[in-house]
């Protein structure tokens, strides 16, 4: 590990221009038209910047590029490619340097590259262990993904209460290649490797030379246990606005750090996840993924679309005949189950935000109900109005006014109960409620919002 720091050094420090349009272009025409042209546009760009090329490309143009990335930064790329994507690479890329670039890669990333292999191949593939090296890294695929453990990386800057500012310094000086990447925070240990204080950089710098860590090291750290899930990590960096945590055992003994970067790329994939998943994409998916795999996961979700709208065709058809008569219904039916949507969209949001925080417990979820029936009660009189107001100066009817009025009011109404209750409950079965929550309190709505209007129709129009 960081054998090669000296090297990476330089070529981070060439002039960086990114992943521009220009840029983008250029190797597109270098492709097609002039390979030897890669190497040199290659250079100037960061392995982020490599990633976000290898995105870009469809698949059969991924294996020229990669052709043109030297070895010793390869893992640097992998590292920073999207799960889809990089499953791709992996496959594509010879065993010898599969093993290279995970040799190079920092001991999260190693961890995950190497899981991803084992997952990808078949039984005669490598085993995920066989790829990792030292032996302290291999403990990592220990760990849940979804766990501390699983963001852990095993590469610290260790030090003693009795060991001098100056002593630190030194030792990082003079040790580069044996450390981190932004080693951010000295994690201080007793002699039997309990975790008793750390210092951040900063501190340490700003500190006496002669001075003892003990004397400036920050007691009684915060902390996480290696099983503690990455909700309760993402939750810690919020609320003190750190940049590295510590992970240590039951015994307090440690065993790694989690970085902010990590952290940042959970909530950003948390983010793309919710995202994907609630229109019934994998956020997972390579972009230029085969059709046929790209089908078998939009296919099941657009199954149960279709039993959903099934359900609220069959609401419709019970009042065909009314339909048939008040050809405006047909117009304006549509128009109550949109507004009601998207107060359930609105409603679920709040709750799932709240559950994905923490906020919402046993003890308030009912309290919750109640503001959000209110606040939907008031929303939904105030549009009530304006849609009788509005339906009554075109069409002249004060009933069919009323009609449109009572269901927009019911709807909301709908909408609030449905937009609490279906989060809560896929919670309570363990199921991610932004995976399903927004099929489900939209059928509320659509059946909801149909049966009221056409029903109300039926009563006091016919």
């Amino acid at each position: 590990m960081n054998k090669i720091r000296s090297k990476l050094r330089h070529f981070e420090e060439r002039v960086h221009r990114g992943l521009t349009q220009s840029t983008y272009l250029a190797v597109l025409k270098a492709l097609q038209k002039a390979p030897a042209k890669l190497g040199p546009l290659l250079a100037d760009l960061y392995p982020a910047d490599i990633a976000d090329l290898l995105e870009r490309l469809p698949r059969h143009l991924r294996e020229e590029v990669l052709a043109s990335v030297p070895l010793e930064h390869l893992g640097d790329v992998i590292a920073e490619l999207e799960e889809g994507v990089k499953e791709h690479i992996l496959q594509i890329l010879r065993p010898e340097e599969v093993r290279v670039a995970i040799s190079e890669m920092e001991s999260d990333d190693a961890a995950d590259a190497a899981q991803t292999v084992e997952d990808i191949t078949d039984e005669s593939g490598p085993d995920a262990a066989d790829l990792i090296a030292d032996k302290q890294d291999k403990n990592l695929l220990d760990y849940d993904s979804e766990s501390a453990g699983g963001l852990m990386q095993t590469e610290v800057v260790t030090a003693t209460p009795s060991q001098t500012v100056m002593e630190i310094i030194e030792y990082i000086r003079n040790t580069e290649d044996a450390m981190p990447n932004n080693p951010g925070t000295v994690f201080v240990l007793n002699d039997q490797r309990k975790l008793v204080g750390t210092v951040s950089l900063q501190r340490l710098i700003k500190a006496p030379p002669t001075a003892a860590l003990q004397e400036i090291m920050r007691q009684e750290p915060l902390t996480v246990t290696a099983h503690q899930p990455r909700a309760d990590v993402v939750k810690i960096f919020e609320k003190y606005n750190i940049h590295n945590l510590a992970v240590v055992n039951d015994k307090q003994e440690l065993l790694g750090r989690i970085t902010i970067d990590d952290v940042l790329d959970v909530v950003q994939a948390e983010a793309a996840r919710q995202q994907a998943r609630a229109a019934g994409v994998d956020e997972s998916e390579d972009l230029f993924s085969p059709a046929s795999h790209t089908m078998q996961h939009r296919l099941p979700w657009l199954i149960i679309n279709l039993g959903t709208a099934i359900m609220a065709s069959a609401v419709i058809a019970l009042f065909e005949n009314s339909i048939a008569q008040i050809t405006t219904l047909a117009v304006l039916m549509p128009i109550v189950a949109s507004m009601g949507g998207n107060a359930t969209t609105q409603t679920q949001t709040v709750i799932i935000r709240g559950l994905a925080l923490g906020q919402i417990t046993r003890q308030n979820a009912f309290d919750l109900l109640k503001k959000e029936f209110l606040a939907g009660g008031y929303v939904g009189t105030i549009l009530a109005l304006f849609m009788a107001v509005g339906v009554w100066l075109i069409y002249q009817n004060h009933m069919l006014a009323v009609v449109i009025a009572l269901a927009t009011l019911a709807n909301h109404l709908i909408a609030a109960i449905g937009g609490w209750v279906t989060p809560l409950i896929l919670k309570k079965f363990n199921y991610d409620p932004a995976i399903s929550t927004g099929v489900i309190t939209t059928t509320f709505t659509d059946v909801g919002g149909f049966f009221t209007f056409l029903a109300l129709a039926t009563w006091l129009l016919l």
